[in-house]
């Protein structure tokens, strides 16, 4: 029992924090006064205990060598985050392994045969300025899961490999069968599992992606050494993987790749790929573009590279020769836990992945070094005696770059655990590769990242990061995730939040810090690309883990959870509008109405202090139980249709892993099947129906 002393020191500090100017000084939505001011000065010691210093040094050991999933280097630096976690104080670490299928590269050939003679490089240049670019143990560019195989075929450029891109070749009468086509990585971002799904559709004997100079190259200003844009000699790692249709291990779709699990033949695998692909650099695709004959490619489809810009067919011709083979390799997953005092099984999953193509700079070690001094300030925190009420648990994953496979799997082996507990799931991806803030979200955690941004300062600036964004927005010449200034955006794919949204029907957020960045997935997105272009000194990886860390507390300490589910209301009411107009089912629209209210309803005590200290304790379970009953209520357990893996009924991804709201009403309007339309809003309207219960 707390003494008279300690409640008088509170309600005096709950008083003077009342008084003082500014929306940073707010009463955080789900706490009464006098747990607000002693959470306020938690979240003070937390920022006070962030060093840059030592962020910076975690950065350099983590980039210090190539560590793809499933290499010994990068088994090592899960033993680094596994003693960093412990040094931290975190109360349970845990390494998980699982065997999964990989995909790792013994021959690569591509080459030019006619009209003329060209062998491609398929290797960066060393550049004197940064040493790490002369690593041997950087390996050969590839696209993991490839098919394996040597064919030598005309060639076609299809612009960005989408499917109206193969549609206006046909158009133009080319047959596609047996082609290989050139093409771009594209901005806005497509997919290359996309590209490569959609042309081998189409009967396409390959495909060849490269980084053209409009898109992140010399014509964005300058290139690395020198600047943050790629040279025409960087090349694009990645895999080629439909984790669109299914993510995580391709041969245990649905259930853990735990030792000894049953495996269907890689012939089942609803992921893998049947076409041979390989990433070249901009300058070899120049030599392509050159010797390609056919018709003017029409004007949007031309980059900025010396060519004539023709579609083909040839009489360019390509020699494909590819050995990739595919086998089941250990992966590990490192976890630790703070352990929660009321509430300990409810937990809030912070997670990033560690595995990269090569050094990881920004995607992700960014995120790595950030994750581990956020542990070490919550640590701190933890050893003086604090506990949350609620578990945090941090979760460094491994093999996201080839499937989003090491949180796929772990969601996979704790589902049934993680549909009765999980709070939220927040990732940070790369942290930082500028000084943009940009989020996508589940629309009840859109009003939580406002109000932290709110109370974080930005490091350039000395704003807060909350006026900053609003009134600046994604720009500094990054690609935007969000809409517009200030907005946190509709959630895709493409990371490591994926299970825990789409399986697990668990509120999710991805967050970054943007800018110019021009070398992804190469050999030069490395610790001096960092330090002189895309954070140098730190400070925005060190304010992201002051982000995280403020929200992850916010959300393990709140006596009622801070899920905001009348804004979510009206996002999806804004969704609707977006589909279908004034047209819209009856229905539909008064569920989302009814769905609404409520959420509104529970808002009028989330955001009353006075409310909530009046609840007795089995009266904020009640509802703390409802606020995380809700998400899981707009899921639907047969999955959509032809992805019945993803069951969320307001996000999922396209195959480009763009966001996809209301992805099934969606897909049946799309069809233009009226059948499919009313079918997809009966499960929508009942599903809003089953969360607005949940709430009341």
């Amino acid at each position: 029992m707390r003494s008279a002393l300690c409640c008088a020191i509170a309600a005096a500090a709950a008083a003077l924090w009342a008084q003082a100017a500014g929306p940073a000084h707010r009463i955080p939505a789900g706490f009464t006064e006098e747990s607000a001011a002693l959470h306020r000065d938690l979240e003070g010691r937390l920022s006070a205990t962030l060093s840059r210093e030592r962020v910076g040094a975690d950065f350099r050991e983590l980039t210090r060598e190539p560590h793809p999933a499933g290499s010994q280097r990068n088994n090592e630096l899960a033993g680094y985050v596994a003693t960093a976690f412990r040094e931290a104080g975190l109360d349970a670490v845990i390494e998980t392994s699982y065997d999964v299928l990989m995909s790792y590269p013994e021959e690569v050939v591509v080459e030019l045969t006619a009209p003329h003679q060209h062998s491609f490089t398929l290797a960066e240049d060393v550049l004197p300025e940064d040493p790490d670019s002369g690593n041997p143990r950087l390996g050969l560019p590839y696209h993991a899961y490839s098919a394996s195989g040597e064919v030598a075929a005309e060639v076609v450029y299809a612009r960005n490999g989408n499917p109206e891109d193969f549609e206006y070749l046909r158009s133009r009468g080319i047959d596609l069968k047996g082609k290989i086509a050139l093409m771009r990585y594209s901005v806005p971002y497509s997919y290359r599992g996309f590209k490569a799904y959609t042309a081998e559709r189409l009967g396409l004997a390959g495909m060849l992606i490269y980084s053209d100079p409009k898109d992140d190259g010399f014509v964005k200003g300058k290139v690395y050494p020198d600047g943050p844009w790629g040279p025409t000699g960087h090349i694009q790692r990645g895999a080629i993987t439909y984790d669109f249709l299914v993510p995580g291990d391709p041969l245990t779709p649905g259930w853990a790749s735990l030792t000894g699990a049953q495996r269907i033949p890689e012939s089942e695998a609803a992921a893998l790929p049947r076409i041979m692909s390989a990433p070249i650099a901009a300058r070899d695709a120049q030599m392509i573009l050159a010797a390609l004959g056919g018709e003017q490619a029409p004007e949007d489809w031309r980059g900025a590279l010396e060519a004539p810009w023709r579609i083909g067919p040839g009489p360019a011709v390509v020699h494909m020769k590819l050995k990739i083979p595919r086998p089941i390799t250990k992966i590990i997953n490192v976890e630790g836990r703070i352990r929660g005092l009321q509430s300990p099984q409810e937990m809030i999953l912070l997670g990033n992945h560690r595995d990269a193509w090569a050094f990881g700079g920004v995607d992700p070690s960014s995120g790595t070094a950030t994750m581990l001094e956020l542990a070490r300030g919550l640590g701190s925190l933890s050893r003086a005696g604090w506990r949350p009420r609620r578990t945090i648990v941090f979760a460094s994953w491994d093999a996201e770059e080839f499937a989003l496979t090491g949180s796929t799997e772990w969601g996979e082996q704790h589902r049934k655990e993680l549909e009765e507990n999980l709070v939220a799931y927040l990732n940070v991806d790369s942290s930082t590769s500028g000084q943009q803030f940009s989020a996508s979200a589940s629309g009840c955690l859109a009003t939580l990242v406002e109000e932290v941004l709110a109370d974080v300062a930005d490091p350039a600036t000395g704003r807060t990061l909350l006026e900053r964004w609003r009134s600046e927005g994604a720009g500094g010449g990054a690609t935007p995730l969000s809409s517009g200034a200030g907005t946190v955006s509709a959630i895709g794919s493409g990371s490591d939040h994926t299970v825990f949204l789409n399986l697990i029907g668990a509120p999710v957020l991805d967050m970054t810090f943007e800018g110019d960045y021009g070398v992804y997935h190469s050999a030069y997105d490395s610790y001096l690309w960092m330090a002189k272009f895309g954070d140098p000194g730190f400070g925005y990886m060190t304010t992201m883990a002051e982000v995280w860390g403020r929200m992850a507390l916010r959300l393990a300490s709140a006596e009622v959870l801070p899920l905001d589910y009348e804004a979510y209301g009206e996002r999806i009411g804004g969704f609707l509008t977006e589909l279908e107009g004034k047209r819209a089912d009856k229905r539909v629209r008064s569920a989302v109405r009814q769905f609404t209210k409520a959420g509104r309803s529970i808002n009028r005590v989330v955001r009353s202090p006075q409310q909530i200290a009046a609840l007795p304790p089995e009266r904020r379970e009640q509802l703390n139980r409802g606020l995380i009953r809700a998400e899981r209520a707009l899921c639907d357990k047969n999955g959509l249709p032809d992805r019945p893996w993803f069951k969320h009924l307001i996000y999922a991804c396209r195959y480009t892993y763009l966001p996809l709201t209301l992805p099934g009403l969606t897909e049946a309007v799309e069809s233009g099947d009226a059948a499919a339309v009313a079918g997809r809003e009966r499960i929508l309207a009942e599903a809003l129906a089953r969360a607005a219960a949940s709430l009341k």
